[in-house]
C-alpha cells in the first residue's frame, strides 16, 4: 500500500488503528470487540493484539483477560511531553551559557541508547557542523550522551550496553565497555561529564544532567568548542556553571534533590 507521502505498511497501520479503538469509554476491550471495531478477522486481530501486548503497547486485565492500553504509551507520552517543556524552559539557560562563553551549547534528550539534539544555541563564529537539531548521535562518546548514562538506573544502563554499538569515531573514543563503566563512575561522583575529542578531533564539550520531577536523567546541556578555546585548565569552573544552569533547568521540570 502507498500514499502521497509513501509506503504505508499494512500491518502497522492496523496495529495503530488497533490502539486508537481504545478511546472515549473504551478503557478495555476483547478480541471479539475489536474485530468489529476493525473489520478484520478475530485470527487477524490475535495476531496483532499479540505483537502489541508482546511490545508493551497493550496489556492483558488478568481478570477480566480484555485488553487495555500498555504502560509503553505512558512512557514514549512522557518522553515527547519532557521534549516539549523542556525545551522552552532551557532556552534562555542555553542561551547565557552561549554568551558567557561564546561557545556553542547542547540540549539533547535520551531516547533509547541513542542522544537526540533538541536545541542547539550557536556561537558568531562556531566551528562545530557534527550537530543539528533532531540529530542522533552515540551516547558513549559525547559529552550529553555520558552525562545522561552515568546517572540511569542498574537496568537502563544494562539495556543501552546490551544494544549499544561502541564505534569508534576518533583515537580517543572509549570502546571497551569496563573502561566506560569506569568513566560513567567518575561522572557520576563529580557531577559532569567531558568528551575530550571522542566524537570529533579538536572538539572539547562540558557536559551536565537534567532531571525531571521524578529525579531521572531526561537530558543534558552541554558547552562546545575547539579545544584552544576550551583548555583542560578551565574544565573545572565551566563544568561548575554547566551543573548550575543544568539545575537551573532540573528545578524548572520539578526536580528537587
Amino acid at each position: 500500500m502507498a500514499s502521497a507521502s509513501g509506503v504505508i505498511v499494512q500491518s502497522v497501520d492496523r496495529a495503530l488503528d488497533i490502539l486508537g479503538c481504545f478511546k472515549g469509554q473504551a478503557i478495555e476491550l476483547g478480541i471479539s470487540e475489536i474485530s468489529e471495531r476493525m473489520e478484520l478477522s478475530k485470527s487477524t486481530v490475535y495476531g496483532l493484539v499479540n505483537t502489541l501486548l508482546t511490545k508493551g503497547y497493550l496489556e492483558q486485565n488478568p481478570q477480566t483477560k480484555r485488553y487495555r492500553l500498555g504502560i509503553k504509551l505512558f512512557e514514549l507520552g512522557t518522553l515527547v511531553h519532557n521534549r516539549m517543556d523542556l525545551r522552552n524552559e532551557a532556552k534562555v539557560f542555553c542561551e547565557e551559557l552561549g554568551g558567557k562563553y561564546n561557545t556553542t551549547v547542547h540540549l539533547a534528550a535520551h531516547y533509547g541508547h541513542e542522544i537526540v539534539y533538541i536545541d542547539k544555541v550557536d556561537a558568531p563564529d562556531a566551528l562545530i557542523v557534527y550537530s543539528q537539531t533532531g540529530k542522533c548521535a552515540p551516547m558513549h562518546c559525547t559529552g550529553v550522551g555520558k552525562a545522561i548514562l552515568a546517572f540511569l538506573s542498574d537496568d537502563e544502563l544494562k539495556r543501552v550496553f546490551e544494544k549499544g554499538d561502541f564505534k569508534k569515531y576518533t583515537e580517543h573514543t572509549i570502546t571497551d565497555p569496563e573502561e566506560l563503566h569506569h568513566e560513567l563512575r567518575r561522572i557520576h561522583s563529580r557531577g559532569y561529564a567531558v568528551d575530550n575529542e571522542e566524537i570529533e578531533t579538536g572538539l572539547r564539550c562540558i557536559a551536565a544532567p537534567i532531571f525531571n520531577y521524578m529525579n531521572q536523567p531526561v537530558a543534558a546541556i552541554s558547552v562546545s568548542a575547539p579545544t584552544v578555546r576550551l583548555p583542560l585548565e578551565q574544565i573545572e569552573a565551566i563544568a561548575k556553571d554547566v551543573q548550575y544552569h543544568a539545575l537551573q533547568i532540573s528545578q524548572r521540570l520539578g526536580y528537587r534533590s
